[in-house]
């Protein structure tokens, strides 16, 4: 028997306004969010517009309006609720990427300007490189919407370590341990998106490396001992 976590399906469901709150989707249904449960591996996702859910932006999604498929992308909750058109995209990463429990793929202003010039985006702030874990975030390939090539750039644009890329003319794709993680990544991609972009237009920006970084500081570097 399938075991359905409502504490989930409303977290998933409350993600939908917040896409727009957070200034991470323009309104209707751009962009998009899933949780993968821990324990039994389903994910919990938004939906597609359909004509039995006719949701004009994501300020009306509902409990009731949460796919919930398996790994394998099979509707396991209600088969009349479609998952979102980019579940191939969010499917290939949690397969790709154990450690994943939540993404949120965003279409948030300031990273889209580098998903259309299909540009990398240098880590330039320590909290950047701490939080997204790499010294560049990637600019995916370009593939159509709602397909496995798309999925598969996303997640060669990843890698191993990065918590966040760039999808060409489209936008962004952050993941995190936990959705709230992965909403953290996708603010602070939007921050270093603009801090990048302001920095051109002043100078050069200047990259900060993980050498740069170094190794945090123990208690008895930060207090003087007597």
């Amino acid at each position: 028997m399938i075991k359905i976590n409502p504490e989930l399906k409303m977290e998933v469901a409350q993600s939908g306004p917040l896409l727009i709150e957070k200034g991470l989707s323009p309104g209707r249904d751009f962009g998009d969010t899933s949780l993968r449960d821990r324990e039994t591996g389903l994910i919990y996702i938004l939906p597609r517009p359909s004509p039995r859910q006719p949701i004009c932006d994501w300020n009306q999604v509902t409990v009731d309006d949460v796919a919930i498929i398996n790994i394998n992308g099979e509707i396991v909750g209600d088969p009349d609720v479609l998952p979102t058109i980019e579940t191939p995209m969010h499917l290939r990463i949690y397969q790709a990427r154990p450690e994943v429990n939540g993404i949120v793929h965003s279409h948030g202003e300031w990273s889209s300007i580098f998903a259309a010039l299909r540009l990398s985006i240098p880590a330039v702030t320590l909290d950047a490189l701490e939080t997204i874990g790499v010294e560049e975030i990637r600019c995916a390939a370009y593939a159509r919407i709602a397909t496995k090539e798309l999925g598969d750039n996303v997640v060669e644009a990843l890698g191993t370590k990065s918590k966040a890329a760039l999808m060409a003319n489209h936008g962004a794709v952050c993941i995190g341990t936990s959705l709230n993680e992965a909403f953290l990544v996708a603010y602070l991609l939007e921050k270093l998106s603009m801090q990048v972009a302001f920095g051109k237009i002043l100078g050069h920006p200047i990259p900060i490396t993980w050498k740069d970084f170094g190794d945090a500081p123990t208690y008895e570097d930060m207090v003087p001992q007597t």
